[in-house]
């Protein structure tokens, strides 16, 4: 293991807290929720209103609901905090989502989607967080065995997409050796 070292003397400026979590609903669909807080340590004056010391300027927060086949079923957007009022014009947008698969390319259909004025900045940055912790939600149980066969052709399992998991390494030849590729010359 690493560790950081001390950090340097410093003065704090801003605060960007992202927070998501995965459930089991009643019904069996899987359910993110995550969310967005943008504070700051001192008073900030935006111009349309004064923002207290440590109160929120951003705190968006989006629900997804998926299936098994990791297919979102329902999608819903909120900005419980914003700097400005309209900023809440955007949130419907999101429904835009159900539909979609949590795969590899979610998030370039993500950015193509709400780029621009098509979306809100701090909405959108939540959504590749909450797909890669949807896929910790479908590989919870370390089998890799069933995953969906209707699928996509891509990458369906953590294997191979990380320096520690990578096929011909020695986590996948140890644990996962139907999956190990011998290293090339």
């Amino acid at each position: 293991m690493s560790h950081a070292p001390p950090p340097s003397a410093r003065t704090p400026l801003h605060s960007r807290r992202i927070h998501c979590e995965g459930f089991r609903r009643e019904d069996g669909l899987l359910e993110l929720e995550a969310t967005l807080i943008d504070t700051k340590p001192m008073p900030l004056q935006l111009v349309s209103r004064m923002v207290p010391a440590e109160e929120p300027i951003h705190q968006m927060r989006v629900r997804l609901v998926l299936n098994a086949q990791r297919e979102i079923v329902d999608a819903s957007a909120f900005s419980e905090h914003a700097p400005y009022l309209t900023c809440s014009g955007v949130e419907a947008a999101y429904r835009q989502l159900i539909g979609l698969r949590i795969e590899p390319g979610f998030t370039q259909q993500v950015k193509r989607l709400f780029r621009g004025i098509a979306g809100c900045t701090h909405i959108t940055e939540l959504l590749p967080v909450m797909a890669s912790t949807a896929f910790q939600l479908f590989w919870a149980d370390g089998s890799f065995a069933a995953q969906d066969a209707r699928a996509s052709e891509q990458r369906q399992t953590p294997l191979g997409g990380c320096h520690a998991l990578r096929l011909d390494g020695e986590v996948v030849r140890t644990y996962f050796p139907q999956f190990h590729k011998t290293p090339s010359p």
